[in-house]
């Protein structure tokens, strides 16, 4: 067989196993904090206006998994998607064997895109607002420099969960994967930070929008920001090469990725090849049919027949984009699901279950993370009374990361109902409910966990 035809063999594979994913849903020290740091690629697609993708052709493969890395210690809820399992969270950093996955595609390889291949990866550069366009290799890349961030990231469907359990809303009314509240994780980031790449290129008066594109994953996998946004973040977002101290890996979007910590996690752009900025308002997939707040209390954002439409159309414009994430909060115990559409396979309870605790002293501990302000305080209520406020254990590294708290608890026998509430450094406090969205984006409503004491 001629390489030509495998590869077109491998690339009508690939489009079909990404067919069926998208169809059916995705139903200070700092070495001291680590505790590790240990498919398919969808065919070439490129960016309108863009260089053709690396012509080599890719080498006979065996058939991988959708999911590259060992998925034992995280939640499966779908081909291409890992939830954290947030119940078994005990550290300040989180292992990459414990890091949620949120993929649209099957994770591409080098093995089956050479263009991801450390020595092939190039980054484009360009736009009509982009002064020196330029194209970077690998190598540039490492000689530019860098910093770290130690930030959180999650996925905007993470306590899509609570929609269906704390408010009764069907699958029909609020579609999507059950994260239930596991999508969230934190890492330390290694990246060129946007101030260094725009002054290498210089961007123009009237820049609007900056648009960070896969090359590789898919045909839509695109991410606007406005400009204004990206020069107000700009040194601490970038082109993201390493977590945890160590090489990307494949699942979180090896050789590079975009980091914007803060904001939902499908800002953060995986397997980058290209960024393009422009004086148009940009519109693709996640911006309109995805990662979006679609609702009776969303107005539809104000657009032009001037603007940039890529693979979508102005009737797709539906709701507004998904930008910075809420204050959040959860303590190590596993969510009762009994009204979700579904329960994932390898869930610690099944159907209604409720988990149990032990008579007698108890300390409850949790998460909890308010990524635009920094969290303030966590408080803690049961049975529905007084909120007591939580002890907060360092490291509080600011207002990124996330913080550990605690609650001494007496636990009587019974079922309880335990709560918890962030309320970050500019006051915003997490609410009772949240208004309706279809696509169950950043639910930070008060989470309320049910145990039984024996």
């Amino acid at each position: 067989m001629s390489d030509g035809i495998r590869e077109q063999r491998q690339r009508a594979e690939a489009e079909k196993l990404a067919t069926e994913v998208l169809r059916h849903g995705t139903n200070t020290q700092r070495r001291s904090l680590f505790v590790s740091a240990a498919a398919f690629g969808a065919a070439a697609m490129t960016l309108p206006g863009a260089s053709p993708a690396s012509a080599q052709t890719a080498p006979a493969a065996p058939r991988r998994r959708p999911i590259i890395k060992d998925d034992s210690r995280v939640l499966n809820i779908g081909a291409t998607v890992r939830s954290g399992n947030y119940w078994d969270f005990k550290t300040f950093m989180t292992p990459i064997e414990e890091f949620y996955v949120r993929n649209h595609y099957p994770t591409p390889t080098a093995e089956t895109r050479p263009v991801l291949a450390q020595e092939n990866w190039k980054l484009r550069i360009h736009g009509t607002s982009v002064e020196r366009p330029v194209e970077l290799s690998y190598n540039d890349l490492l000689g530019m420099r860098s910093r770290t961030i130690i930030a959180t990231m999650e996925c905007h469907g993470n306590g899509r969960t609570l929609f269906w359990e704390q408010d009764g809303l069907t699958g029909q009314q609020v579609a999507g994967g059950n994260w239930v509240l596991g999508a969230v994780g934190q890492a330390e980031w290694q990246y060129v930070p946007m101030s260094e790449i725009f002054a290498r290129v210089g961007i123009k008066p009237g820049a609007r929008t900056v648009l960070f594109w896969s090359g590789v994953d898919g045909n839509d996998m695109g991410r606007p920001m406005p400009y204004s946004d990206v020069v107000a973040q700009q040194h601490d977002m970038g082109v993201c090469f390493a977590m945890n101290g160590n090489p990307l890996i494949p699942d979180h979007g090896a050789p590079v990725r975009m980091v914007v910590p803060g904001w939902g996690g499908t800002a953060s752009i995986k397997w980058l090849t290209e960024i393009r900025v422009t004086d148009r308002r940009v519109w693709c997939r996640l911006n309109t049919r995805g990662e979006v707040y679609i609702g009776p209390t969303y107005a539809r954002p104000e657009f032009s027949q001037e603007d940039e439409f890529i693979g979508v159309g102005a009737d797709d414009i539906q709701g507004p984009m998904v930008t910075w994430m809420p204050p959040k909060s959860f303590i190590t115990v596993p969510l009762v699901l009994e009204k979700s559409p579904s329960v994932p396979a390898n869930y610690p309870l099944q159907r209604g279950q409720v988990p149990r605790l032990s008579a007698g002293r108890q300390e409850l501990s949790g998460y909890a993370w308010a990524p635009q302000n920094g969290v303030r305080q966590v408080d803690v209520r049961i049975d529905g009374g007084q909120w007591q406020r939580a002890e907060i254990r360092q490291p509080n590294l600011g207002k990124y990361t996330w913080v550990r708290f605690s609650l001494p608890w007496d636990a009587t026998a019974g079922q309880h109902v335990i709560e918890t509430r962030t309320t970050d450094n500019a006051g915003t406090v997490q609410p009772e409910t949240v208004p309706l969205n279809t696509l169950g984006m950043a639910n930070w409503a008060i989470p309320k966990f049910r145990v039984e004491v024996g």
